[in-house]
């Protein structure tokens, strides 16, 4: 194992306390140390102040449904200037690629003047009980807001007179200041707010709170800004996970603003944040359980060959769904059980996969779970595909069973399997687009992955099996042949979504080349069939081999001993590293537009594994660390195609130690720097 510690973290600070050299203007000067001290001073009274005005929310109940409302622009706030205790990493020179950029001179006093001005109005008594219905009470020492005002006056009126482009201060001021900020903090110890308004006035508090942290996120740059939109999530997650309560007055306060809110990308990310809290309920409430009517079984469905996706998966025609005699067009998933256990943990899945969550995920939707007696052994997740590919089939309705006399009769699958047959990643670029998509192309289905991956671990969810074989690609919506069918040439790369919930291997037919290159003199044509190929050039034959190069080298160790003896080697937990590797191996294919067994000089396929071979013994140690280095060397090869930017993160993400921190945290940072690359 790895050191913990890589020598390649240079160190660790909490935000918002940022150093000196964090902050610096158009010609990389450092700020001068007291506008630091006053910013960090800044953001602790906006942090106290908000605290207590929570408080005061949760103390009356005639506020409850506000207090979700409040505790959202809080939580906010805190993700992008609020947090003090967690850690962030700097990863130094080694990958600079993930440090967000510092402020410039005039987004840092923009939003020290945006802080200001909050701070002014939270400790403004006349301003605050006029507007909001807010009352500022000493603890126990009664005094009129008159004299209240006057504590905080001085010093807020310092701060947003002071120009930025000052570096220095008299140090009998800066010991002023520093003063006034010591009384102040002392002062609101002994204060507390006191909600006297009306649910109208509540209403504008909180328009002005989202006023205030949309004018933060206006003035902060752009991949810091990127980072913290994420942190988001992160904290709802959080939040549903440790105090369960917060975390449903946070759900319902997202879908309140979604359904008021008029700006259109506000309200996709309240409306993400809500499905994100949602589905991390699920997550945490999980359990192997299917209601029978979600039950379907082999007179259910239709499997014909025109269906056929892999020996993994098949498109079915699920019939009397949703209502009777209408039927849709599903995706079913099969898995073979190797015990109760593993009929319970594919019940599980399929509760998780079936809760509301956003469509960032990538995750398809599960309707039903299919499980027959003729096959009990084999079950299968039964998912909902696209509303252009699983609809508006033509049936003639009548009664009966299929089969039956009288039974239905449903127009044959050969005639619309071609127009809604979905396409994987590894299809397209082996077959459907040999010589590449577009550049911007590729870049957006990267950036939609890896949000997905950082999305699925804060809501603590693993893959386990992101592969290009299950990134599946359906027909545009927009574009529709003559018979109204979706056109099967035009594939829809803004939507692609993640399958592969089994845990099949990989398993292709190689070809392998000749070894030597054809002879440059050519036999007459009467003597080709006496005369033989010379020795080393004959075709060697087809080989059924499985490629696992997208499973993180530790897995395939922890599994290669699981095999050879399950009772002293219990299955390891699934770290989620292994899938930050496995993303990592589909940005490799996505630059190089090759798959992996076709990268460097097929070195790869030349090492794998027989079928049979995999599963009697595995693969040995050596041909596990010699495909991880193959991999990593490929990527070198990056740069002169995708540019170095979006070469850099696709070597992170393939870092065989582990992570230092949070993987979480360190996903957020690639996926920001990621948004930022462009072709």
């Amino acid at each position: 194992m790895a050191d913990a510690t890589p020598s390649r973290v240079r160190a660790v600070f909490r935000y918002p306390k940022f150093s000196g050299s964090q902050y610096r203007s158009h010609t990389d000067t450092p700020w001068p140390q007291p506008l630091h001290a006053a910013y960090n001073w800044v953001l602790r009274l906006v942090r106290d102040s908000l605290e207590l005005i929570e408080e005061a929310f949760a103390a009356d109940r005639n506020l409850l449904p506000y207090l979700g409302r409040f505790r959202l622009q809080k939580t906010i706030y805190d993700a992008n200037y609020g947090l003090e205790g967690g850690t962030n990493i700097d990863y130094g020179s080694e990958w600079p690629i993930l440090n967000p950029q510092p402020f410039k001179a005039f987004e840092f006093r923009g939003v020290q003047q945006q802080m200001i001005l909050l701070i002014r109005t939270l400790f403004d008594p006349e301003e605050l009980w006029a507007k909001y219905g807010l009352r500022i009470e000493r603890l126990g020492i009664p005094q009129p807001p008159d004299e209240l005002a006057i504590e905080i006056k001085y010093i807020t009126d310092y701060l947003y007179k002071v120009d930025s482009r000052y570096f220095s201060w008299a140090l009998a001021d800066r010991d002023l200041v520093n003063e006034a900020w010591l009384r102040h903090l002392d002062f609101i110890k002994t204060i507390r707010f006191v909600v006297s308004g009306a649910p109208p006035k509540m209403d504008e508090f909180i328009l002005r709170l989202e006023e205030f942290n949309r004018m933060l996120q206006f003035l902060t740059p752009r991949q810091m800004m990127d980072c913290w939109d994420r942190q988001i999530f992160e904290l709802v997650a959080k939040d549903v996970v440790k105090v369960a309560d917060r975390g449903k007055q946070l759900e319902e306060a997202a879908t309140h603003e979604a359904k008021y809110c008029i700006d259109e990308p506000a309200r996709a990310n309240y409306d993400d944040l809500s499905k994100l809290a949602n589905f991390t309920f699920a997550i945490d409430s999980a359990e192997p359980h299917v209601d029978r009517r979600k039950v379907f079984r082999l007179d259910d469905m239709s499997f014909d060959t025109p269906y056929y996706i892999d020996k993994n998966s098949t498109l079915a025609r699920l019939f009397d769904y949703p209502t009777k005699h209408q039927s849709r067009l599903v995706l079913v998933e099969w898995i073979t059980l190797t015990g109760l256990e593993t009929l319970d943990e594919t019940k599980t899945t399929w509760y998780v996969l079936h809760a509301v969550k956003p469509e960032k995920l990538l995750l398809p939707a599960t309707i039903g779970f299919f499980h027959d007696e003729s096959s009990p052994r084999t079950v299968g997740l039964v998912f909902q595909l696209p509303p252009h590919i699983r609809g508006n089939l033509p049936t003639k309705p009548a009664f009966g069973r299929p089969g039956e006399p009288g039974g239905r009769v449903v127009r044959s699958p050969k005639t619309i399997a071609a127009e809604r047959m979905p396409t994987t990643l590894r299809q397209l670029i082996l077959q459907r687009e040999p010589k590449g998509v577009a550049l911007d192309v590729r870049f957006k289905i990267a950036k939609q992955l890896v949000d997905a991956l950082h999305l699925m671990h804060t809501a603590r969810f693993t893959h386990r099996n992101i592969r290009s074989s299950n990134i599946l690609f359906f027909p545009a919506p927009s574009i529709v042949t003559d018979n109204n069918e979706p056109d099967p040439w035009t594939l829809d790369y803004t939507n692609p979504l993640l399958f592969g919930f089994h845990d099949a291997p990989l398993e292709i037919t190689l070809t392998p080349p000749s070894d030597q290159p054809p002879p440059a003199y050519t036999q007459p044509e009467g003597l080709k069939p006496i005369l033989k190929k010379p020795k080393g050039q004959q075709q060697p034959p087809p080989r059924d081999v499985v490629i696992d190069c997208y499973t993180h080298p530790e897995r395939r160790l922890h599994v290669r001993l699981t095999q050879v003896d399950s009772r002293h080697n219990p299955p390891p937990s699934y770290r989620r590293q292994y899938d930050l590797w496995s993303v990592g191996c589909v940005l490799l294919e996505l630059g190089l537009w090759e798959t992996l067994e076709n990268v460097c000089g097929r070195e790869i396929a030349a090492r794998a594994p027989l079928v049979g071979d995999y599963i009697k013994r595995g693969v040995t140690e050596e041909e596990v660390w010699a495909d991880a280095e193959t991999v990593r060397r490929a990527a070198k090869g990056l740069d002169v195609i995708t540019g170095t930017a979006y070469a850099e993160i696709t070597r992170i993400c393939l870092e065989v130690k582990p992570v230092l921190g949070d993987i979480v945290e360190f996903e957020r940072r690639i996926a920001a720097a990621l948004a930022q690359i462009g072709a």
